[in-house]
């Protein structure tokens, strides 16, 4: 290690959905966007529903063709983009979206160019009712409630107690039209995978759409490697020990290792499983995992010894990723999702990042990341819209217009000239853009995730080549796709009586031992119940 390092003087509420816990000190980081990774725990896709045949859009050559389950990567946006669809979608009545942000809300669409332009392409009015992110499972509830969803409908699904009810009650069946070879007349929404398919399935019957993500939502270890380079330190290590060893030598004066503590990273090192762990069709929760113990009194160690940034707890995201960006801190943990996000931040043209694999614990391998949720969330058709799913339908086709596309191009980047300027062929937003277009467009539907960064290819080519390191062996979790009741109506509760023992740990508060009776606790007050539920749900996926 550098001895120069050595010298120098330099709420979000905690969800534990019946799974892994997320302390204070942990918090694993949805940033970029805020609520990335809480597609889990949607309703099982069952043997008795076909689901929409997958049939990928190739109209669009990447210049990086994923393989392994590594999205796609386009290095320069393409040239003269082709219009995929014809006419305008719908049937030309205006359209109500209950949606979510994790950006400000835009000028109102009086005082919205894109806004107004939408409207000009749609033929129709889209009135959204954007919601941020923290508030929208509470929001949502109240407009269901209150029996004010409108047309369409976003949702997380392991958020909405008794989602099945719900579904059958206030969504609209689009089996008959979206089942098997019947998606073919919407080639945009056949163009997601099978497996994000499986989140909008309940009793035999497809009630939604899904807005996939794959692997952009895994975890993992950021570290400025343009420091690194320039420090002639390599940031990849192979124990925690040497991990340890590394922060301690990035800490002192004003900087810190550390944004946070990594916990999801620390309990990939000890192989504890992505939330749970099946053999023979049973279930186990990670809580109960023998090793999480050692990965908490590592996380412990690593606050005991100044190696986090003192205030990691009550930052936000977005001010963590300020301190990487700043220098304050060198390594942070995000998802792969949040990688382009780092443009908006003031960077200099030597920023670079790179993924740290995480290590097994006590050497002699690397261990396996875990595998984000396949869907970011999920929009249905409200009941009361029943009679009008076909040409809501093609409006969702039409929004799902795949990358690369004349129709992606503005969706996702405006008007050229007022916003967004082309640096060759790519896209770059102005500040106009980058406040009018926030519509949250790319919740309500969007096609598979594609690697690409306007301006700067390194970047895409970066995140490309750090998933290919990781993705093909990262660990899933065996209860995607899948729904259990308890887990929806009591796992918050639940998660975080486990979440505070876990936070107490890491702050020294209380010793590593308590992890055990806490854990088993949250087993007898529901968590057996919850793994009894996503084995009868498992059990039936499988036929």
């Amino acid at each position: 290690m550098n001895s120069f390092l050595r010298d120098r003087t330099v709420t979000r509420r905690n969800l534990l959905k019946g799974g892994m816990g997320l302390g204070a000190f942990a918090l694993l980081g949805l940033a970029g966007c805020s609520n990335e990774g809480r597609g889990g725990g949607a309703p099982a896709g069952n043997s008795s529903v076909v689901l929409p045949t997958y049939i990928p859009y190739d109209g669009v050559p990447m210049d990086i063709k994923g393989t392994g389950g590594v999205p796609d990567t386009m290095l320069r946006y393409p040239a003269d983009p082709k219009k995929v669809t014809e006419g305008q979608p719908g049937d030309g009545k205006d359209i109500g979206v209950f949606g979510l942000t994790n950006t400000p809300v835009p000028p109102s669409v009086e005082n919205n160019a894109y806004w107004q332009e939408l409207h000009e392409r749609l033929g129709f009015a889209l009135t959204i009712a954007l919601t941020p992110a923290g508030d929208f499972t509470d929001r949502f509830q109240t407009t269901v409630a209150g029996d004010q969803l409108p047309d369409l409908f976003e949702m997380f699904p392991g958020e909405v107690p008794g989602l099945p009810g719900l579904l059958s009650e206030r969504a609209t069946d689009l089996t008959e039209l979206l089942s098997g070879d019947a998606v073919r007349k919407y080639p945009f929404l056949a163009n997601i995978p099978t497996e994000s398919w499986q989140s909008c399935v309940y009793g035999g019957k497809i009630f939604a759409v899904p807005v996939p993500r794959g692997p952009a939502q895994s975890m993992v270890m950021y570290a400025r490697q343009d420091f690194f380079e320039a420090e002639g330190i390599d940031p990849q290590v192979t124990s925690f020990e040497e991990f340890h060893a590394l922060c301690t030598d990035l800490s002192g004066g004003n900087t810190w290792a550390l944004g946070r503590v990594p916990l999801g990273f620390l309990r990939q090192m000890y192989e504890i499983p992505n939330g749970w762990s099946e053999q023979g069709g049973e279930l186990t929760s990670a809580n109960l995992h023998e090793r999480q113990q050692e990965a908490l009194e590592a996380g412990r160690r690593l606050v005991a010894d100044g190696l986090v940034h003192p205030d990691g707890v009550p930052a936000t995201q977005p001010q963590r990723k300020t301190w990487l960006v700043n220098g304050t801190v060198r390594l942070l943990d995000d998802t792969f999702s949040a990688w382009p996000d780092f443009s908006n931040y003031p960077i200099d043209d030597q920023f670079r990042l790179s993924v740290v694999q995480p290590p097994l614990a006590d050497g002699g391998g690397m261990a396996g990341i875990h595998l984000g949720a396949p869907i970011q969330n999920i929009t249905a058709i409200s009941s009361k819209s029943a009679g009008r799913a076909e040409a809501l339908l093609d409006v969702l086709n039409y929004l799902a217009a795949p990358f690369g596309s004349e129709e992606h191009l503005f969706r996702t980047y405006g008007i050229e000239g007022v916003h967004h300027e082309l640096d060759g062929t790519d896209p770059v937003l102005t500040e106009k853009g980058s406040t009018e277009i926030q519509l949250g467009l790319k919740y309500i539907v969007e096609g598979p995730w594609v690697n690409f960064q306007a301006g700067d290819p390194d970047v895409a080519q970066a995140e490309h080549d750090a998933q290919a390191a990781v993705v093909p062996t990262a660990v899933r979790n065996p209860v995607q796709g899948l729904f259990s009741d308890t887990a929806s109506r009591r796992g918050s509760q639940l998660g975080e009586k486990l979440a505070s023992v876990e936070s107490d740990i890491l702050a020294g508060r209380q010793p590593v031992t308590a992890w055990a009776d806490a854990a088993e606790a949250w087993a007898k007050g529901g968590g057996d119940k919850i793994r009894d539920e996503y084995e009868e749900a498992l059990a039936a996926r499988e036929g």
